[in-house]
């Protein structure tokens, strides 16, 4: 097929097809910027897939050109409803031709041409298309020189974190590989929280790609961005004022919706929590007026009446465990057996977050973050909070949650 295309043809008289994509902050309650991609061109009546025009265009040695026509129909597209506004253009960079942008000065020129403030401008790059990075640094150092801002996209393939250096990104964009599923794998959602902070720290604003669910954007939202892409919002089309005020739409309903998810979690975290420490006061009490020989039977009880409980164990004053640890696992698969197992008695407590701040922090209980139990290898949370039992010496419960069934 590409044999049969006239590439020079295809440059002069083709209609480049380019489509956009908002770019928005529930946060903000608005549309804040554009992704412009081209999916092909029209010619005599018959559409070329992109990755057609490029193979074809990179046989003639034309790629460049080809690449400066789609650019300038993206610039051109845009130009046509956002002149005036502060909306930002976010547009990929080819890195395979990047050696010949170097000191072209054809963005900036493409840009003048159409009056666009550079600063509206992103010039987005990936990490995993990243091969000579001299070059790259001396394309980002001319550009970013010149008013335009750097993006670098993490998340896809095998991601090399060390390029963040190099790029010194001004927005990090977290790819779908990561935001995927995202509302249902709380290992994305770790890695996706982890990037966050570490933008944060790096002072790069971040953007969720991806978001192709309500859901997807309440929890990205939630995570600790607040910019997001994705169909959920709306699908790459021709660029319009009916579009961007659906989007505007689409933006106002999804804020309404995090405001109402955070209402109702606040609501049901304060009841859970008193149902918890209620609950926590009645064990504990119980536990305080009978012998420390009678512990375990206790706790088997507590666990066997309350399916919300995972684990459960006493520690001494020093952080040492006096009882066995009461799990509803009782029949782990072998392969994890081997790394997840439940703490014996005697067991030294003293360097875990649950002890170590309940004790050194003089507090009456202590909440720890979510993590993979080392008792029954799930995601949970503990508990523990201090109590004086009948021989007047000072214990401490410790109780594990699974976080997806109840926050504290």
């Amino acid at each position: 097929m590409n044999r049969e295309i006239d590439i020079e043809k295809v440059l002069k008289h083709a209609i480049i097809d380019v489509k956009f994509q908002p770019v928005v902050s529930v946060a903000r309650k608005s549309v804040i910027g554009l992704k412009g991609i081209s999916f092909g061109a029209t010619l005599d009546g018959n559409f070329i897939p992109l990755d057609t025009l490029l193979t074809t265009a990179r046989n003639a040695d034309l790629e460049i050109n080809l690449d400066r026509l789609i650019r300038e129909k993206i610039f051109k597209e845009y130009n046509k409803v956002c002149t005036g506004d502060d909306k930002l253009l976010f547009l990929s960079i080819n890195m395979a031709i990047i050696e010949q942008f170097v000191g072209s000065g054809l963005i900036q020129d493409v840009v003048n041409k159409y009056n666009i403030n550079p600063q509206n401008v992103v010039l987005e790059i990936f990490e995993n298309n990243i091969d000579d990075v001299e070059v790259l640094k001396e394309f980002i150092t001319t550009y970013r020189s010149k008013g335009f801002l750097v993006s670098l996209t993490i998340g896809s393939g095998f991601a090399n974190l060390d390029k963040l250096s190099n790029v010194e990104p001004d927005i990090i964009k977290i790819s779908e590989a990561i935001t995927k599923n995202i509302e249902v794998d709380f290992y994305k959602q770790e890695v996706f929280k982890s990037l966050v902070n570490l933008s944060k720290k790096l002072s790069a604003i971040v953007v969720a790609e991806g978001i192709n669910l309500e859901a997807q954007s309440i929890l990205a939202t939630e995570l600790g961005t607040d910019i997001l892409q994705g169909d959920y919002f709306g699908e790459f089309t021709a660029i319009s004022p009916k579009f961007l005020k659906a989007c505007a739409d689409k933006v106002e309903f999804t804020s309404s919706q995090y405001k109402k998810y955070k209402s109702e979690q606040i609501t049901y975290e304060q009841s859970t929590h008193k149902a918890c420490d209620d609950l926590l006061t009645s064990i504990i009490y119980e536990l305080s007026t009978i012998d420390i020989s009678s512990y375990d039977d206790k706790l088997q009880e507590a666990i066997d009446k309350h399916t919300d409980f995972e684990c459960l164990y006493v520690l001494d004053n020093e952080g040492k465990q006096i009882t066995s640890t009461v799990t509803r696992f009782k029949n782990m698969l072998a392969q994890n057996a081997l790394v997840y197992k439940p703490a014996k008695k005697g067991t030294d407590h003293s360097l875990k977050k649950y002890y170590y701040f309940l004790n050194n922090l003089k507090l009456e209980k202590y909440v720890t973050e979510p993590y993979i139990s080392l008792a029954s290898g799930n995601l949970c949370i503990t508990i523990s909070e201090k109590f004086i039992g009948m021989d007047n010496k000072t214990y401490i419960i410790c109780i594990d949650f699974n976080p997806n069934y109840i926050t504290l």
